[in-house]
């Protein structure tokens, strides 16, 4: 299928990831995967004019709740690709896989964006502590601008985020009931972050209080709900904001992932009441770009997750919610339970990295890729170097910047020495880090990202 038609399905997705009914989103995915538009890595150099726009800015909040389910429509396609973004114009030749990213946080820095640049963090253990994540986070949004925490998960009581104090008041099930299973299970369909919550067995609350804004901050709040009967409800109140009770949108299909967007100014803390059985798919949290734009973070990890943890979500509906965030660049944290994993042939993880990146390019065939090794093992010293080859191999094949965190941490049984610290930054179990070891790789991260960085 020609370039052109390929370029065409894109600038659907992309024009309408953020702020348009999900359902002509999900068409677009499935014209996009009908026409063969390849999902390999496209290099950008020099940019050509069939890359597409730029996404659109937030619709204001609309009731009822915009739904996401997957449909086979067929969508009607632009007749020629859009112009190309400003950011693109940016682009320089050193700057290799960080290509886009790059030239996003020039266009910010420069004042010629206009909407926050965000990152994806997909990940394990490591990414759901978030103290490795968050540390990436603080570096980017003091040097470029602080956009908000981004996603957070709701009615999560063992979570926890480096922006954010969080609780979950009441009885509160998980849907997976192992969210790093690597099984498929039910529909497939978890919300972007790959886990649904629901209360159980009595009242429930879960609450939100955003760390850091100030008493002039315009806030926007993207709550995702899904709803499987008419009688399903969720409170959501703000405090000194506004409170809505969020439906379904009438004549969605049952289960559908709905959107509901909510401002404020001044208020940080949002808490939620289900009623009935609706089940929370997160929360994204930002300021308003267009009072100023900044970074974004999303801190995507599930506590023993795997590549295959991502494989086994319904494609089109995570990728629908992908597009609504539109990221300039994907972190892609796995491999230290691989690493355990002892019967597996590494050989598999370089192609469950290739699908999971031609599922994210898919949707977002721009947005640049960053590839961590794992952290160094107690238990698995032979092993963990091998699976680190594999995904730097893989990540290298993908067109993707790739991370050596095994050899930041300074190779085989680094682990143990850092137990042995005092104060420590490995933990007892030999497999997880403290947050000293978290903090101090995150440093070293954001450090190698801003140094190759050329305003």
């Amino acid at each position: 299928m020609s370039g052109a038609a390929c370029s065409a399905a894109r600038a659907e997705i992309r024009e309408r990831g953020p702020s348009a009914p999900p359902r002509r989103l999900v068409a677009a995915l499935l014209a996009a995967a009908a026409l063969g538009c390849s999902s390999t890595r496209e290099h950008v150099a020099p940019p050509t004019p069939e890359v597409g726009a730029a996404p659109a800015a937030a619709a204001p909040p609309s009731r009822p709740a915009e739904a996401a389910a997957p449909e086979a429509a067929a969508p009607r396609l632009p007749e020629a690709p859009p112009a190309r973004p400003p950011e693109l114009d940016l682009l320089r030749p050193e700057d290799g896989p960080y290509a886009h990213f790059f030239a996003a946080l020039r266009a910010l820095e420069q004042g010629r964006r206009k909407d926050h640049v965000r990152v994806a963090w997909l990940g394990d253990s490591h990414a759901a502590a978030d103290f490795w994540s968050g540390a990436v986070r603080t570096a980017l949004q003091r040097r470029f601008g602080d956009g908000g925490i981004g996603f957070v998960h709701l009615g999560y009581a063992a979570y926890r985020h480096d922006g954010a104090r969080l609780t979950a008041d009441g009885k509160w099930r998980t849907r997976p009931k192992t969210p790093g299973g690597s099984a498929p299970i039910d529909d497939g369909v978890f919300g972007l972050g790959g886990i649904l919550f629901s209360a159980h067995k009595g009242p429930a609350r879960a609450e939100i209080t955003v760390a850091g804004a100030g008493p002039s901050t315009r806030l926007l709040w993207d709550v995702c709900f899904r709803s499987s009967a008419p009688t399903d409800e969720l409170a959501v109140t703000i405090e000194g904001g506004p409170s809505e009770i969020l439906r379904g949108a009438a004549g969605d299909a049952p289960g559908a992932l709905q959107h509901a967007r909510l401002a404020s100014v001044g208020a940080t803390k949002l808490g939620v009441v289900p009623s009935g059985e609706p089940e929370l798919c997160g929360l994204v949290v930002e300021t308003d770009p267009e009072v100023k734009p900044g970074v974004v973070l999303d801190t995507l990890g599930i506590n023993g997750a795997r590549l295959a943890t991502a494989l086994r979500w319904n494609e089109l509906a995570w990728a629908a919610e992908l597009a609504r965030r539109s990221p300039e660049l994907v972190v892609i944290e796995y491999g230290t339970n691989e690493a355990g994993d002892v019967t597996t042939d590494p050989s598999l993880y370089a192609k469950q990295l290739a699908e999971l990146l031609a599922r994210t390019r898919r949707v977002e065939p721009d947005a640049d890729c960053l590839v961590l090794a794992p952290t160094d093992r107690k238990d698995t010293a032979e092993r963990t170097p091998v699976v680190r080859d594999v995904l730097r191999d893989a990540a290298r094949e993908g067109g993707c910047a790739f991370w050596d965190t095994y050899e930041a941490m300074g190779g085989r049984g680094s682990i143990e020495t850092w137990y042995r610290e005092r104060p420590p930054r490995a933990s007892r179990d030999g497999v997880h880090l403290t947050f000293r070891g978290y903090r101090e790789l995150g440093v070293k991260l954001s450090n190698d990202i801003l140094e190759r960085y050329r305003p």
